[in-house]
């Protein structure tokens, strides 16, 4: 074991020394999170085992791009240790996961050969290029693992709306599952949309610029491209969901309180002109488990819908804050100075993370997954990372060797994830006993990971105990 880790910390000085080499630098204080590279890949793969043979196309095609991305993800990191000049450029090796996507789009998505060819190299470039065009374009926000992780998303996101939005033209969704799909799909597009072009003109960052361009997509584009899709309105549709039922309304109101306490605390925090502490910060996670624990079991639909538009205005209002933008602009920034973590630092990345992390079972096209799979995000970093974070803060007084982290915090990581896995599995929720065994070593191996990775928690827990949980 010895020998195996000091040949990976070798492996790591040389892929460290491979960036530096070509100006690519990654988040200070962190390894490169070699492991989590491709774990959101294998996450989009298993789905084509767990879907038995009833799967869809767009679980299907999902499933494919995952296998595309751990390639791309295996030969990138193949091209960094094997030559230090030039990894920024479009190499050759990429072709590689490029072409084997192609042909399994071919013979196993039925794609037609333009289609196929057109998406495998999408795949080999995201997941190859992409990843260190990121980490170039955004210095020091990322290591590899969480660059990877991201730009593997985003690929599988892009695809995703590429095989669905033609799909709705011909065929207007029926089901609410997938009314709300394209709902988030188009607006994730929009706000996509803004950012490039705010990138690509900066004479769109200015106010004036920047709303007419933003309300010109939104009601020329956005708007009517979702009336088109669905045959009907979508703001109509979402009022008749939420009236549809009196538990929905109720649900929606409970959650807007929670929304009013987490503006509260911000508000609070920004008066008081002080760094946020960890007690602070973990303060959302909370809010976050008291939106989530219901809605994954009573109103999962409900959920998704609400999680992704939340997402959508997340990424919105970070976009406003990086081309300052008023009239928010300012105070985004002071919620960015007094609740940024040290792994913050052009990006407000932590809030993503924990939506992300939050609802990524949840947004995966998976028909079948049990409620502990959902639940995954919410037990390690909405109650294990939560507990751990305030219980090793105040009272961890032992270290594990070779981390930060405590060994009182670790205990309380697993305890506050058993205790609530078991009261779940009490009223009901689970009753198989392996199933409950098995997450019981799931939930201890992934808070032994919690206590010695330096990768960001919110990214990479809910990535690694979905796996365990769904193999």
């Amino acid at each position: 074991m010895e020998a195996f880790l000091k040949s990976y910390n070798n492996f790591n000085v040389k892929l460290f020394q491979s960036l530096t080499d070509n100006n690519i630098q990654p988040r200070k204080n962190s390894g490169l999170g070699l492991w989590l590279a491709p774990l959101v890949g294998l996450s989009a793969a298993i789905t084509i085992l767990r879907e038995d043979s009833s799967y869809s196309e767009i679980c299907l095609l999902t499933g494919i791009t995952g296998i595309g991305l751990v390639m791309s993800c295996l030969c990138l990191i193949l091209r960094l240790s094997t030559e230090t000049a030039a990894v920024k450029d479009f190499q050759v090796l990429y072709f590689l996961p490029a072409m084997f996507t192609s042909v399994l789009f071919l013979l196993f998505g039925e794609k037609g050969l333009l289609v196929s060819v057109t998406w495998g190299l999408g795949v080999g470039t995201f997941g190859t290029w992409g990843i260190l065009q990121l980490m170039s374009y955004f210095p020091g926000c990322f290591t590899i693992g969480e660059a990877s992780a991201v730009m593997q998303a985003a690929t599988l996101f892009l695809l995703s709306t590429a095989a669905n939005i033609p799909l709705r033209y011909h065929l207007p969704p029926i089901h609410n599952q997938d009314i709300a799909t394209v709902i988030l799909q188009v607006a994730v597009l929009f706000v996509a949309t803004v950012a490039i072009l705010c990138n690509a003109f900066p004479l769109l960052r200015s106010p004036g610029p920047f709303y007419a361009i933003s309300f010109g997509i939104l009601l020329l584009g956005a708007v009517p491209l979702l009336h088109l899709l669905l045959d009907q309105s979508p703001l109509l549709w979402l009022l008749g969901f939420i009236f549809e039922k009196i538990d929905r309304v109720f649900m929606v109101l409970y959650w807007l309180l929670c929304l009013a306490l987490g503006i509260g605390v911000i508000s609070y925090q920004i008066l008081c002109n002080s760094k946020a502490t960890t007690s602070a910060r973990k303060s959302f996670h909370v809010l976050a488990l008291m939106v989530y624990i219901p809605g994954l079991i009573s109103e999962p639909t409900l959920l998704y819908v609400a999680s992704g538009l939340v997402m959508a205005l997340f990424l919105m209002l970070e976009l406003m804050r990086l081309c300052n933008v008023p009239p928010l602009c300012e105070v985004l920034q002071q919620g960015f100075s007094v609740f940024g973590d040290e792994k913050d630092t052009l990006i407000s990345l932590t809030p993503l993370y924990l939506l992300a992390g939050l609802s990524f079972p949840l947004w995966l096209p998976a028909s079948n997954l049990t409620l502990l799979s959902l639940l995954s995000g919410v037990l390690t970093i909405g109650i294990g990372d939560t507990a751990a974070s305030v219980v090793g803060s105040k009272y961890g007084k032992h270290k594990w060797s070779g981390s930060l982290k405590s060994v009182e915090g670790t205990v309380a990581c697993i305890s506050s994830q058993l205790f609530v896995l078991y009261s779940l599995a009490s009223f009901g929720f689970f009753d198989d006993f392996w199933l409950l065994l098995r997450a019981t070593l799931a939930v201890i191996a992934v808070s032994f990971v919690e206590a010695w990775t330096d990768q960001v928690d919110n990214l990479v827990l809910p990535i690694l105990t979905y796996l365990v949980f769904v193999v």
